[in-house]
This record gives structure tokens, C-alpha cells and sequence, in this order.
């Protein structure tokens, strides 16, 4: 079946296909310039014929008037002989001079129409030229065909000086007689077409093979980019799939093959990435969660002490009631500070925002003996959604906590129509290995896909997140618009970012 596939023309490779087609072309535009060459030829020919015909006709016809006047017989048979007959004998044409009465009055073959003989004598051509609608001082041109072959005719009316018609002037003109001329027009026809079958096949395919290469490299970069994501994506997961390969050899139906598996890969990879980014934030909250826990559990233990020393001594219900109030207090202040995920994603971010991801951390540094140093200069509401500003900054400060071992600083500013944030860790330095390419999801705590999804959400708002490695301490710069770029826009900065 395969076989049967390869020997179908419709499966066979462009790289055959476009050549093939470009000779064949070639081939066909020179057999139809040559065929039509030649119909004209024939048309110019025969026009030229009777044109030729009529001519002889009319200047015939003068001298025929005056030997018919002098009723000299001889003299215009030479004038009817020298018409046609030709120069080495061969017949040209045949001519008839009739008289008054129908009757034969001179022929170019007098042994077969003798001087008076009838008019119904005269061959079919003749007869057929006698038949002509003729009118004094026309000549008429018509075309005979018999089982001779095809004959121009001619009919000419002879008038004397006072425009009487004294007999009529018939001539009939073998076709065959341009046989020879039209052969050797064929001859030269076929022998151009010939030359140019020659010179066009070989150019026909040369520039085939020009037009199919460029789909044929593309084919191959696709079909190859597809089997090495295959291939990644076989490492990946253990398991042994290998990319489909379709039997066509057409390339068209390889492309169309590797674009919808190219779309399918792009498919899975967006499927992944909103996993990564659906994984860090899930992440993000386990570790933020628990270093909050503590901050929930603290107060609580102290209002469970209260509880049960109120039962044994009424009278502390005052210092009791207070300590209970303080204790909810702030439990709530934290439980505010934990809903980022419930809040509008079109709300402007505010100044409490940034003092609640203050809060959400302090756990997790006062847990590590991490001294957080928070400078905030932002007073007013922003142009900018919070949610997506908010998980930035949270996974940088969770990121850097993970890594610093005594100081964390951050600092949030407006530089004129630009947001600068800015967190500093002195831990351990951000790997060597991935300082030129920092945000790729590689995984690894506290700078794998926290970073990765950091850089998404930047990139998505139009700005810029930019690391710094030097003296010991690792800087993540993060710089947004107060008016975000359109959506084709931060697109365009997200593809030059990532290229």
C-alpha cells in the first residue's frame, strides 16, 4: 500500500513534482506557440493565395478583352498559358475563357476542353467558380473542395470599352500547390520547437528545484524540531513514544503533519506552564502558611490561658477580656493579610497591600533569625492590578528569605512613571551556572519556578526584572509602568525578553 502511495503523483515529493511540472509546462508552451504558428501559417498561406489569385485574375482580364475583340484565339491561349504554366512546365493553376454563349473559348488544356466546347465540360472547380455570383467589373474568390482536394477559384468577368461583358474569365488554384512552402514552414516550426524543448526542459527543472528546496527545508527544520521535542519529552517522562511519521513523501502533507504536531507540543506546553505556575503558587502558600501558623497559634494559646484562668478566678475578667480582644485582633490583622487570591484582580494597588505581604513574612524571617528590613515609600494607590504585583513580590521576599543568612532588605520606590522594587538577600550567591539565563523553570528552592512565574507576570505587565550578583549579596530589580504596554505590545517585549 505504501508503494502503491509513493507511485501516485499526488504523493510524490515536490522536489520530482515542480520540476516536472516546469518541463512539462516549458514542453506544452512551445508545442502550442509551434501549433499555432503553424494553423496561422496555413490561414496566411491560403489568404495569400487567393490574393494572389485575384491579382493574376484581373490583370489577365485586360489582355483577355482585346483578344477576344480581335477573335485571335492564339494569342490568348499564350496569355492563358503563361498563367498556368510555370517556368520549368509545372502546372500552376488551370484557367478557362468562356465566351457570350457559355462556351469555351480559349483553356490553359486544350486537348480536354477544346475551343466551343460546353461550360458543363468544365471539372467541378470550374464549374464551382462558374456558379459565383459575378458582378461587371468584380472579381469574386471563393474555395472548392472535391475529392481532388481544395481548389481557390476565381471568376472574373470580362467587359469591353464600353463595359458590355464579352465572356468570363474562371481560374482554379490547387491547394497543393502551397504544400511544398507549408512543409518547410512545419520543417522550420518543428526544428524552433525542438530548440526550445531543449533550452526550456533543463531550465524548467533547475529553477523546479529552485522554487521546491525552501519546502523542502522547511519541512525538515519542522519534522526535525518535532522529533527532538519528541525525544525531549520521551527523556522526560520514561516512556517510549516515538513521533509519528506519516508515509506521504509530498511535502505539503508533511508539513500540514508537522505543524499540527508543532501545535499540539505548543498545546502541552501551555498546559505545563499554567501547571508550574498553578504548582509555585500552591508553593507559595504552603511555606507562607506555615510561618503563619505560629502567628495564629501564638495568640490563640495565650486566649486558651486566659479562658481557664478566668474560670478559676472570676475576677480577672477585665485583663481577661482584653487579652482575648488583642488575641483576635491579631489573628484577624493576619487572616486580612493572607486574602490576596480573593481580592479583584482589577484593583489598584495600594499601600497596604505591600504592609500585608510585610506581615505574611515576618513569621517565616523571625522563625529563621532573619532581620527583614522593610523601606516602603509608596503613600497613594497605583495604576497597577495588585494581585499579579502582590505574587511578585511575595515570591521574590519568600525566594530570598529561603537563601539569606542574616539580612533581607526591601525597598519600594517611584522613580517618576515607573514602580522600582528592589529585594536583597546576603545568603548563599544565585548559582553561577544560571546567572545569564536566571528565570528559567529548572526547579530548585528558592529560585526554580517562583522565579520562572516572577518573570511571566512582569513581562505581562510590561516591565523589567533584572539580578545582580556582587559582594556576597544576590538583587532582584524589579521595575513596572504605571500604564501598562497594551496587550500586542507586551507581548512583543515578552518574546524580545525571553529571545
Amino acid at each position: 500500500m505504501q508503494l502503491i502511495e509513493r507511485l501516485r503523483p499526488g504523493g510524490w515529493s515536490y522536489r520530482v513534482k515542480v520540476p516536472l511540472l516546469m518541463a512539462a509546462i516549458s514542453a506544452a508552451t512551445a508545442l502550442a506557440v509551434s501549433v499555432a504558428i503553424a494553423v496561422s501559417a496555413r490561414h496566411w498561406l491560403r489568404e495569400d493565395l487567393k490574393d494572389h489569385a485575384a491579382a493574376v485574375a484581373e490583370s489577365l482580364s485586360r489582355g483577355l478583352v482585346v483578344h477576344m475583340a480581335r477573335d485571335d484565339v492564339w494569342e490568348a491561349f499564350e496569355a492563358v498559358r503563361a498563367v498556368a504554366v510555370g517556368d520549368e512546365g509545372a502546372p500552376r493553376c488551370e484557367v478557362v475563357v468562356l465566351d457570350r454563349q457559355q462556351r469555351v473559348f480559349v483553356s490553359s488544356q486544350p486537348m480536354r476542353l477544346p475551343i466551343r466546347a460546353p461550360a458543363d465540360a468544365l471539372d467541378a472547380p470550374l464549374q464551382r467558380a462558374a456558379a459565383l455570383a459575378v458582378r461587371p467589373g468584380d472579381i469574386s474568390v471563393g474555395e472548392a473542395r472535391t475529392d481532388e482536394g481544395t481548389f481557390s477559384i476565381v471568376a472574373a468577368p470580362l467587359l469591353s470599352a464600353d463595359k458590355e461583358v464579352v465572356g468570363t474569365l474562371l481560374m482554379s488554384w490547387s491547394h497543393a500547390v502551397f504544400a511544398g512552402r507549408y512543409r518547410e514552414t512545419l520543417a522550420t516550426l518543428a526544428a524552433i520547437a525542438g530548440t526550445l524543448v531543449v533550452v526550456l526542459l533543463p531550465l524548467g527543472w533547475w529553477l523546479g528545484h529552485r522554487v521546491a528546496r525552501p519546502v523542502a527545508r522547511v519541512t525538515e527544520a519542522l519534522y526535525r524540531m518535532g522529533e527532538d521535542a519528541a525525544a525531549r519529552a520521551t527523556a522526560y517522562s520514561g516512556a517510549a513514544r516515538p513521533a509519528a511519521q506519516p508515509h506521504a513523501v509530498n511535502e505539503m502533507d508533511r508539513l500540514e503533519h508537522a505543524l499540527s504536531e508543532l501545535q499540539r507540543q505548543l498545546d502541552e506546553k501551555d498546559m505545563l506552564q499554567r501547571q508550574f505556575v498553578a504548582a509555585d503558587r500552591l508553593a507559595a502558600i504552603g511555606r507562607m502558611t506555615a510561618g503563619v501558623a505560629h502567628e495564629i497559634n501564638n495568640p490563640l494559646a495565650g486566649m486558651l490561658a486566659a479562658l481557664s484562668n478566668l474560670r478559676k478566678d472570676p475576677s480577672l475578667s477585665t485583663s481577661t477580656l482584653a487579652l482575648i480582644e488583642r488575641g483576635l485582633g491579631q489573628i484577624r490583622q493576619t487572616l486580612s493579610a493572607l486574602l490576596i487570591e480573593t481580592r479583584s484582580a482589577h484593583r489598584e494597588l495600594s499601600p497596604v497591600d505591600l504592609d500585608d505581604l510585610r506581615i505574611l513574612v515576618a513569621p517565616q524571617a523571625e522563625r529563621k533569625s532573619v532581620q527583614l528590613a522593610w523601606h516602603c515609600a509608596i503613600d497613594q494607590e497605583l495604576p497597577l492590578p495588585a494581585a499579579p504585583v502582590r505574587q511578585v513580590v511575595l515570591n521574590l521576599l519568600l525566594n530570598a528569605l529561603q537563601a539569606a543568612s542574616r539580612h533581607v532588605a526591601f525597598d519600594a520606590a517611584l522613580d517618576g512613571e515607573r514602580l522600582q522594587l528592589s529585594v536583597v538577600n546576603d545568603g548563599r550567591e544565585f548559582p553561577a551556572d544560571r546567572q545569564a539565563r536566571p528565570f528559567e523553570p529548572v526547579g530548585g528552592e528558592g529560585n526554580g519556578l517562583g522565579l520562572w512565574a516572577s518573570h511571566q507576570l512582569v513581562m505581562s505587565m510590561g516591565g523589567a526584572i533584572v539580578l545582580a550578583v556582587e559582594n556576597g549579596r544576590t538583587r532582584f530589580d524589579v521595575e513596572l509602568p504605571l500604564h501598562p504596554l497594551p496587550p500586542t505590545a507586551a507581548a512583543t517585549a515578552r518574546h524580545e525578553a525571553t529571545a
